[in-house]
């Protein structure tokens, strides 16, 4: 697989100042120019970005929120440094979740929302073969929370995003396996196929396979250990 390409993002029509720097600190950390333990610092990163301090504020305390840096008052925050037990719980949490969030979107799911979700697929090839990282990660999370919006449940989908932005941390690791990357590439289809017709234990399956492969994969490359007998069966799923 070529390597990403970072294209660092601007600012959108309604979109804060805030969600700018949250955006753009998040890229970077997923793109290793913000090494974990490295310090995220107040007036430094304000610099960089061309704004006030105050949305570097906000943004830093989102990302503490999602579990992805450790806020230090009045200096910034720290990167939370990787490790396999993190990586372990939070495939952890991501398998019950998500699989709750597809076992109930399934019977509820429309055929606007399914279309939505084919052509958010459709987009995160695009960017897969273009090589942008924005687009990919964007793209790849529309997709998914498409689905899972479908169980009419947003508490859940609270509870799924902190979980989802710590993998993307480690996503990077199984993404380096290009035979996996296709495998779970061909598994969004095949997911959003079975939800179509109602089949959720299919679904499920689906997910649950999709997720282990991915948290093996970088278990393996990240500390070349196997963490397969540490994650939920889709027994326990189901």
């Amino acid at each position: 697989m070529a390597p990403y390409s970072m294209i660092r993002p601007r600012i959108r029509k309604r979109q804060t100042t805030a969600d700018f720097v949250l955006q753009a600190l998040y890229l970077d950390i997923l793109q290793g120019e913000y090494q974990p333990g490295s310090f995220l610092r107040l007036n430094d990163v304000a610099e960089q970005l061309g704004v006030s301090i105050m949305p570097v504020r906000e943004a830093i305390r989102e990302l503490a929120s999602l579990g992805i840096v450790d806020s230090i008052p009045n200096r910034g925050a720290q990167v939370r440094y990787l490790s396999l037990d993190d990586l372990v719980e939070t495939y952890r949490a991501r398998l019950y979740l998500e699989t709750l969030a597809i076992r109930l979107a399934t019977p509820l799911i429309t055929a606007p929302q399914t279309q939505l979700a084919r052509e958010a697929n459709d987009r995160r090839v695009a960017a897969a073969k273009s090589g942008e990282t924005y687009n990919l990660l964007a793209t790849h999370e529309a997709f998914h929370f498409q689905l899972y919006q479908a169980c009419n449940n947003p508490w859940i989908i609270k509870a799924i995003l902190p979980g989802w932005r710590n993998a993307e941390r480690y996503r990077s690791f199984s993404l380096q396996n290009v035979e996996i990357q296709a495998s779970l590439d061909s598994e969004h289809g095949r997911m959003l196929d079975a939800m179509e017709v109602q089949d959720s234990r299919r679904a499920v399956g689906i997910l649950h396979h999709h997720l282990t492969t991915a948290a093996e994969a970088a278990a393996v490359r990240f500390e070349g250990t196997s963490i397969i007998d540490r994650l939920p069966s889709l027994s326990e799923l189901i």
